[in-house]
């Protein structure tokens, strides 16, 4: 469980971790679940002592939709004036709350070349959008990717999802990976697939079709699986 995390090993055995892994010729990526500057310097100082070349996050604020915005900003504006010359690729994940053009905006404002988005498959849903959809509004930005199954499951006014055995549920694999795989041009431009098999974990509707243009966005916890 989570005493055997990298958050809780010391220097010589994260050390020894990174080389493990460079034996066995595999990349490290490194994924915290907050955007605050406490989580993102944890996650980055793990990173460069296990050789990690990505750093993914996703922000768990309450407010008012632009408050969060603007918040979820400054962090960025953090990410870029003290790591953007780490050496490390940095992703945000859309992850319940935001939907796709609220993310690539995000992207795009922070005029950072190393932060790009990660896509999961379902975490749209909660934000009342569709796979596919929002695949298409995130794409030119797209280079990390979690695969995993859900059922869509309609709550007033949104939507939830309940995650499941792969091929069990409503997300249209193949349109996706198929999407995904042809992104890029003269190479893939997305370079990472995570598989999830999250069963059983729930995820309810957090935007909604009556909302306005400043919904408020609630405090969740960090997702345990």
């Amino acid at each position: 469980g989570e005493r055997f995390s990298l958050g809780n090993m010391d220097d010589k055995e994260l050390s020894a971790f990174g080389d493990k892994a460079r034996r066995l010729n595999l990349d490290i990526h490194i994924e915290t679940s907050a955007s605050d500057k406490a989580s993102i310097d944890e996650a980055v100082a793990i990173a460069l002592k296990t050789g990690a070349s990505s750093v993914r996050f996703y922000p768990r604020y309450e407010g008012n939709l632009r408050d969060v915005l603007s918040i979820i900003a400054n962090d960025i504006a953090y990410v870029r004036e003290t790591y953007q010359d780490s050496g490390l690729t940095f992703t945000i994940e859309q992850h319940e709350d935001l939907k796709s053009h609220e993310l690539v905006s995000l992207v795009k404002e922070s005029e950072m070349e190393s932060l790009s988005l990660l896509f999961d498959f379902a975490n749209m849903i909660n934000a009342n959008e569709h796979p596919i959809d929002a695949l298409k509004t995130m794409a030119p930005h797209i280079t990390q990717v979690h695969i995993k199954d859900a059922l869509i499951v309609k709550e007033p006014g949104g939507l939830g999802h309940k995650a499941c055995i792969s091929g069990q549920g409503d997300m249209p694999f193949k349109a996706l990976l198929t999407h995904l795989i042809c992104l890029g041009d003269d190479e893939p431009q997305v370079t990472a697939y995570g598989l999830e098999e999250e069963v059983d974990y729930y995820a309810p509707a957090f935007r909604f079709e009556d909302e306005d243009d400043n919904p408020w966005i609630p405090y969740r916890q960090m997702s345990e699986t």
